[in-house]
């Protein structure tokens, strides 16, 4: 295969981003040991979805055009440091996890879980950023259909693959029961962190 170094070097990238602790990860980790292995797995597939969608965008070059648009890019910078600091304070309201909501089936709460991780990813300005660099430095310019289709195949395998152990790593019952004791302080520093990554997004936007 004529690409498979490319395919292995967008793979590797991508993956180590993954593995990198950032908003994703403590998202998705928050909510298996918090909730369930299956909530846990629908905010990574969200995450997964968005980090995709944005893959996509840089492959075919709707993610460059839009980064040269300051004020558009900046909006965007704006919304994504807007919901972080909203997770953030939701976080710090409500860090016994009782927050006030209706009552929802488990498949609702399921929607409602990968809605979370989707929204955080489309929000999130840095990995329009990260796909743009790393398919500049490693696709060609005139790079054939088939391989763009094929590093965004190895992206989305990355993303569900971590998704996946995330979520099963922190459902495990020794985590949960861990988390359970100490949510209060878990969730605080959680919400500080979401809200520091918010006030350093919107600081940084150029409108």
């Amino acid at each position: 295969m004529p690409y498979a170094f490319t395919l292995a070097g967008i793979a590797a990238a991508n993956m180590l981003a993954c593995l990198s602790p950032g908003p994703a990860f403590l998202l998705v980790s928050r909510a298996a040991a918090g909730h369930s292995r299956t909530i846990g797995l629908a905010t990574g597939l969200g995450v997964a979805l968005a980090a995709t969608l944005w893959a996509a965008a840089a492959a075919f070059g709707i993610a460059a055009i839009m980064t040269r648009f300051t004020t558009l890019y900046g909006l965007f910078q704006l919304a994504g440091a807007v919901y972080l600091i909203w997770l953030g304070l939701a976080a710090w309201r409500h860090p016994d996890g009782t927050e006030a909501t209706m009552p929802v089936d488990a498949l609702e709460r399921r929607h409602r879980a990968a809605l979370t991780g989707l929204s955080l990813g489309l929000t999130n300005p840095k990995i329009v950023v990260f796909y743009s660099s790393i398919f500049v430095a490693l696709i060609p310019a005139h790079a054939p259909l088939p391989l763009r289709i094929g590093a965004l195949a190895v992206v989305a395998a990355d993303e569900v693959v971590w998704a996946v152990l995330i979520a099963c790593i922190f459902s495990t019952p020794r985590v949960q029961s861990f988390y359970r004791r100490v949510r209060h302080g878990i969730e605080r520093v959680a919400g500080a962190v979401f809200i520091a990554l918010g006030a350093r997004i919107a600081a940084l936007a150029r409108l």
